[in-house]
């Protein structure tokens, strides 16, 4: 429940401060996905930073984040339907590893998905504490979190980290202008 600026979308209830909190999420995700890139060659990197230069690049970036609008549909409608926190948890978990599976597969992908899923609520929780910004009714974790919310970010970390590949590859001078990286 968004306790300060809400913003009703016909179903969608979202608060004015989403969007700019969401954008630094992904802005600091894609940035630690380059650099975690440039630290770690090897063949699932290599595999990754391909998928994002090909031709077929866009209709990859298109499925994850159609892949990601689902898992959030998911776990949108599993909360309003008051089901368990312990089977959205397991739904959540299997769901985040299947979209690793499917669209990442490197290493350094599952770090940051962990790191996404535990440093993210941490920053939730200190928001929450400090703004009251929002809060969560029917939380199952000291009566302030839900359990599964670091599955939702934890299934950010691939579409987000695709698409700062492919931002990297697109949007760079040509090589030979420009130093660093892939």
């Amino acid at each position: 429940m968004y306790d300060i600026a809400p913003l009703h979308l016909g179903s969608l209830e979202t608060s004015w401060l989403v969007p700019p909190l969401l954008g630094t999420f992904y802005i600091v995700l894609g940035f630690l996905t380059i650099a975690a890139d440039n630290s770690s060659p090897g063949p699932a990197t290599a595999a990754a930073q391909i998928r994002a230069s090909n031709e077929a690049s866009v209709g990859f970036l298109a499925l994850n984040f159609g892949a990601l609008a689902a898992a959030l549909a998911l776990s949108a409608y599993m909360y309003k339907t008051q089901q368990p926190s312990g089977v959205i948890f397991g739904v959540l978990a299997a769901v985040t590893a299947l979209n690793w599976a499917l669209f990442d597969r490197t290493k350094q992908g599952l770090v940051l998905a962990a790191v996404c899923g535990l440093g993210a609520p941490a920053a939730e929780v200190v928001l929450m504490a400090v703004t009251h910004c929002w809060h969560y009714p029917r939380a199952d974790v000291g009566g302030v979190f839900v359990s599964w919310v670091p599955w939702c970010y934890a299934f950010y970390t691939p579409a987000v980290s695709n698409l700062a590949r492919y931002l990297w590859v697109t949007c760079r001078p040509p090589a030979g202008e420009a130093e660093g990286g892939w």
